[in-house]
């Protein structure tokens, strides 16, 4: 399988329109830490002088294909023989679909973010995240001295580690604003952290959004009161909340029960799991 998505994930590049030119491509472990049990994602940024994107390349693989009928029914194919082999976990899917999409000439980003059905899209001014520059703290990440940033942002409170050798004013996530690329930020609750795992010099394109046309315009604020809605219950859109318990489901290719679902969703709410993002609670 492993072949399979490297095959395709080639293909990404080229199904893509192109925007821009990138000049740097950073690999980056996104970690979320919830009472000691740690989830993992892969992130990408492809960042240059005009603008930069962040993404998941699973999802942007996902949502390249999902124009390609051919594509699909491939995909589909794969799906079904990975489950009838017990082996669904290996599935890939789009559990980790955020997009930003910063713009540096109009001093702004874009974040592209989704859950159950809904499919959101708003603007942010870059100047939004405001730095505290902290010259005589320092920390080695990936052979580049970093130096250390704080900033207050929706509601948490972060620790950026930035490389005034890689004079790039971006970052992960919606990070920006630094005399240098953000390679590790940490929130203070040690929830949330991305960290750099590779970084190479790169003249490809910027890819443009796969499917744009999924995404609607909404308040950040009522759209994040809805993803915790739902994840109060990710069932509730399914015959008004009313799916028996055990029923079995499948969730990012797992067979599974209602219940387990519900119950899953909640243990992490109940160890305290929230967005990376806060300020939603009022």
């Amino acid at each position: 399988m492993n072949l399979i998505i490297a095959i395709m994930m080639l293909l990404v590049a080229f199904a893509c329109s192109a925007q821009q030119k990138a000049q740097i491509k950073v690999g980056y472990d996104y970690e979320v830490n919830v009472d000691g049990q740690v989830r993992r994602a892969d992130y990408i940024l492809l960042s240059g002088q005009q603008g930069s994107i962040f993404y998941n390349p699973t999802a942007l693989w996902m949502d390249v294909i999902s124009k390609d009928d051919a594509a699909r029914q491939a995909y589909g194919a794969m799906a079904a023989k990975l489950q009838e082999a017990g082996r669904g976990d290996e599935v890939p899917n789009r559990s980790h679909s955020m997009y930003v999409v910063k713009d540096f000439g109009k001093e702004e980003r874009t974040v592209y973010d989704d859950f159950s059905d809904q499919f959101a899209v708003y603007d942010e001014p870059l100047a939004e995240m405001q730095w505290e520059v902290v010259s005589d703290s320092t920390k080695t990440v990936l052979g580049y001295e970093c130096v250390m940033a704080r900033s207050s942002y929706h509601g948490r409170n972060w620790t950026a580690w930035f490389a005034p050798e890689i004079p790039l004013s971006d970052g992960p996530w919606k990070f920006a604003g630094l005399p240098g690329l953000v390679l590790r930020a940490d929130e203070s609750q040690g929830m949330h952290s991305f960290t750099a795992n590779g970084i190479e010099t790169t003249n490809a394109e910027i890819p443009e959004m796969a499917r744009a046309d999924w995404y609607h315009k909404e308040d950040r604020i009522k759209y994040l009161q809805s993803k915790y809605k739902y994840l109060q219950d990710p069932l509730s859109d399914i015959m008004g909340g009313n799916l028996p318990a055990n029923v079995q489901i499948v969730v990012n290719g797992k067979e599974t029960t209602a219940e387990e679902v519900r119950r899953a969703s909640q243990k992490m709410l109940d160890l305290g799991y929230d967005f990376l993002e806060t300020d939603y609670h009022k």
